[in-house]
């Protein structure tokens, strides 16, 4: 059926063609995928702007369609929100998430939050943004109606007063499991407010003393790093600020190094104590110091074993020989000083001011044509065709449209989609093949040795396993009406509770979550994040017989669960030994069909590639304006030294 479906748009693509206007089509939603959406937006208004004679002319993108398995914002689609791939709307007793309502199976957006019956808001994926993420800020001050920064771990209302309990809650704790703590800070919260913070940071300096400056150290030279990807993307007039890859970005940055080894192995190089008493897994190494003095002074402790660890199990639910040393800098970023924030109403507002601040470009442009440019459809794709003149997208038998250049804007191994393509020089197109996505390579041995459907000595290059392993699974729980056990947790009653408890290696194991959030004391609204569901044993030992389970996202599958997984909440680093990426261009069009102009032929773009060595809502970001940028220079809209357009940055 998909190939008569195929014949069929071949030949209303040859009848229908539009030779000058182009159509990119983002498979996508998510912050990649709409942040692509505005920045191509940018710069085809800008190309239209940067007309040397003056002259009038259409812009140059015909339509710029994202398609997701999540409903459109309001004003983007003439369809309802429910459609065939989409399951019945819950009952309204029932809270939906932002990428509600979706087909089953399908996790959507990692960026997500559900709006609970009273107006709170709770993030379900990634909650906090840092001020030093400049694309997102840049996100934010294009658009101050819609978006407004809150309260990090907060509900977007105000505590009124009165609460559940007698408990206050302040500050962060780092469990142990069995009723033993590392570390809890929220004792400061008898303290006056102008002492708290001053104490808590005298409390950790001294705690990890020489350590926690070595680190911060490290953190701060990683984000001066990071402050230079932003101008080496803006920049258009040099050939070296086109990156063809994620390892290009960070081999510019000089970051590419620690992305490919173990945040242990960067930490010992840190020169960071270790106590391997305090992990799981020991060392194959021996004790690392001789005499550890530590041991005799009240108070010290190991920084790597407890903040580092904790922060990557919350952040990622990956240990420290699971993460590479790039995205350990990263998860331990909040902690290093600087504002933290959420969106007002809730972190996928991102992805919706992205479409709505496109629209907005367009209807501010001098386009000479007036149609609906930005386009954001609920959609399955299941199959992709690339031919020599377009690329074809099907939702199951339907036929979605030709595309000039096409973006995949989520994870490879989570898309289920087939990339297929059509025979070459002219032969049968119902003979469609594997598209080469890891690109193709010459085969030199033997002359008789076997050819390819080609006819030529060349074969698809095998993928790297940063696109092909399973994210990591993550389960996020919300519940309300909790009240915790303060006995479990080794607690006195009228004690106050950490509102951010995170865990050690050993408190993941015997606990089986990675973070416990209390929200809101008032509500007794809490969330956690643990590798499996939660049974009801285990929330009723956490959270009282008298909880409510508000809802709860599986993103990826359970541990354990056979057969393949289509989901996940982060890549699974491997230590950095699946840091090696596949480069923003998984197929040219032009190159493959042997034509010389990059125009004359289609491209396949993933800008989720990025994610080999790091993940979050910035670094998805920067996968976006990165290969945006590569999409408007081989369109023409910018490139190096271009006379009359493209010269001028965004």
């Amino acid at each position: 059926m998909v190939l008569q479906s195929h014949l069929i748009a071949v030949v209303l693509g040859v009848i229908l063609c539009q030779c000058e206007a182009k159509k990119v089509a983002i498979i996508g939603g998510g912050i990649s995928g709409t942040f692509a959406a505005k920045y191509l937006a940018e710069y085809d208004a800008k190309y239209l702007s940067n007309d040397k004679n003056g002259e009038e002319r259409d812009c140059l993108l015909d339509e710029i369609v994202v398609y997701d398995v999540s409903p459109p914002p309001t004003g983007f689609s003439d369809e309802p929100k429910t459609t065939t791939d989409a399951p019945q709307q819950a009952p309204p007793s029932k809270p939906q998430s932002s990428a509600d309502p979706r087909p089953p199976n399908w996790q959507g957006s990692r960026v997500s939050s559900i709006t609970l019956k009273d107006g709170s808001v709770v993030e379900l994926g990634a909650s906090i943004i840092y001020e030093g993420n400049q694309l997102v800020v840049d996100m934010i001050n294009g658009d101050p109606t819609r978006l407004r920064k809150g309260t990090p771990m907060g509900t977007g209302k105000q505590e009124t007063g009165g609460t559940k309990t007698s408990n206050t809650i302040s500050g962060v704790g780092i469990y142990h499991g069995q009723k033993q703590w590392l570390i809890n800070t929220s004792p400061f919260s008898n303290y006056p407010t102008f002492l708290q913070s001053i104490l808590k940071k005298l409390y950790f300096l001294w705690r990890y003393s020489i350590d926690f400056f070595r680190l911060r150290g490290a953190v701060k030279q990683a984000i001066y790093s990071f402050d230079m990807v932003y101008n080496l993307l803006n920049d258009t007039q040099h050939e070296v600020t086109y990156f063809q890859s994620p390892m290009d970005i960070w081999e510019a940055i000089g970051l590419r190094s620690i992305a490919g080894i173990s945040f242990h192995d960067f930490l010992d190089g840190l020169g960071l104590y270790r106590d391997e008493s305090l992990e799981l897994e020991r060392s194959i190494v021996s004790e690392r110091n001789v005499w550890n003095w530590r041991k005799y002074i009240p108070g010290m402790g190991c920084m790597r074993a407890e903040l580092v660890s904790a922060m990557t199990l919350n952040t990622y639910n990956q240990d420290l020989n699971e993460m590479n040393g790039l995205v350990g800098l990263v998860a331990y970023v909040p902690a290093g000083g600087g504002e933290l924030f959420s969106i007002e109403g809730g972190n996928h507002q991102l992805m919706e001011s992205a479409l709505y601040q496109s629209k907005d470009i367009y209807d501010s442009s001098t386009c000479k044509s007036r149609q609906q440019r930005i386009q954001r459809h609920q959609k399955k794709i299941t199959t992709v065709v690339a031919s020599e003149t377009s690329i074809t997208l099907y939702a199951n038998q339907e036929l979605l449209g030709q595309y000039d250049v096409v973006l995949l804007a989520a994870p490879l191994q989570q898309s289920r989609i087939r990339f297929l393509l059509e025979s070459p020089m002219g032969q049968d197109e119902s003979v469609l093949h594997d598209l080469p996505l890891g690109g193709v390579h010459e085969n030199s041995d033997a002359v008789d040795v076997a050819t390819n459907e080609h006819g030529q000595r060349s074969f698809a290059s095998q993928l790297p396993t940063s696109a092909t392993v399973s994210y990591t699974s993550v389960v996020t729980t919300l519940v309300s009406n909790a009240t915790l056990n303060a006995t479990h947790f080794g607690l006195k009653h009228d004690e106050p509770w950490p509102r951010s408890i995170l865990v050690s290696e050993r408190g993941k194991s015997l606990e089986g979550i990675t973070t416990l959030t209390i929200i809101s004391i008032e509500q007794g609204l809490m969330k956690t994040f643990s590798s499996e569901i939660l049974d009801r044993e285990k929330r009723d030992t956490l959270f009282g017989s008298d909880h409510v389970v508000e809802y709860v996202q599986v993103w990826g599958d359970e541990e354990g669960k056979e057969g393949p997984s289509f989901g996940g909440a982060t890549p699974s680093f491997a230590g950095g030994l699946n840091s090696e990426s596949l480069p923003f261009l998984l197929f040219d069009g032009s190159k493959h069909w042997g034509k010389g102009d990059l125009s004359d032929g289609p491209a396949l773009f993933y800008s989720n590639a990025i994610e080999s060595a790091v993940a979050a809502i910035e670094i998805s970001a920067i996968g976006a304006k990165a290969t945006a940028k590569l999409i408007a220079r081989r369109l023409g809209l910018i490139g190096p030294n271009k006379d009359g357009t493209g010269k001028d940055e965004l």
